[in-house]
């Protein structure tokens, strides 16, 4: 039976270490104001708790690269005023954090608008439109082949279905990984509503495994991890 894996490391005020099965996230931030830094990406998650509002919203890398260089020089300032016990320094150094962390998003997003507008002209260059070919080859369809095409033995309808079936079950595990890196009650409960969804409506129907579990067994895998995680997060 498949093993999932869940916890929450508390590293520093508001700096949490996430583990599960699918690797490890960090997130910074208060609750309700998340930074969550994973190998999906760095995404910003906002939530006004109680209200069942969240927002999920990806940092492009010039934002990573100002807030980056801004808490960088930032740590150094508190890091010299403490142990130098000088106030003075450790507010010149908080203003340098914040200009050079403009200065840097500035900088990033340049070079980024760059570097995507060369590529988009190579690819406008490669996409050109072709001329076209005098040749009547797409009108030499027979009659025959035009039958065969319409014509759907039970061997593709058997397929068809198969790789349904394959689609809704990567989906369920798909928002089972998301239910296991929620932030939010919030977060969870959307994801744990739309895998009942798929299960009873097209899982079951179709009789097919996942997890390779039956879909009872299956059912109280999802459940009981549900709980896991309404415990975590309350």
């Amino acid at each position: 039976m498949p093993t999932y894996f869940r916890k929450t490391i508390k590293i520093l005020p508001w700096v949490t270490l996430n583990l599960n099965k699918t690797g490890a996230s960090l997130s910074i931030g208060p609750k309700g104001a998340k930074l969550n830094i994973s190998k999906k990406g760095v995404y910003f998650n906002t939530s006004i708790p109680g209200t069942g509002v969240y927002n999920k919203t990806k940092v492009g890398a010039a934002l990573l690269w100002g807030l980056g260089t801004t808490v960088l020089i930032g740590a150094l300032g508190y890091y010299l005023g403490i142990s130098l016990q000088n106030f003075n320094l450790f507010v010149v150094m908080c203003v340098v954090a914040i200009v050079a962390g403009i200065a840097a998003f500035f900088i990033a997003k340049h070079f980024s608008k760059t570097v995507t507008v060369e590529e988009g002209e190579e690819e406008e260059e490669e996409t050109k439109p072709k001329k076209r070919s005098t040749s009547k080859t797409k009108n030499t369809k027979t009659s025959k082949e035009a039958k065969s095409s319409s014509k759907t033995s039970p061997k593709d309808s058997k397929r068809a279905g198969n790789a349904s079936a394959k689609a809704y079950i990567s989906e369920v595990e798909r928002l089972v990984d998301v239910m296991a890196e929620a932030e939010t009650v919030e977060a969870l409960n959307k994801a744990h509503s739309e895998i009942l969804d798929i299960m009873y409506t097209n899982i079951k129907p179709l009789g097919v495994k996942v997890f390779g579990m039956e879909f009872d067994e299956a059912m109280q895998t999802i459940e009981k991890d549900y709980a896991e995680g309404l415990k975590q997060l309350s």
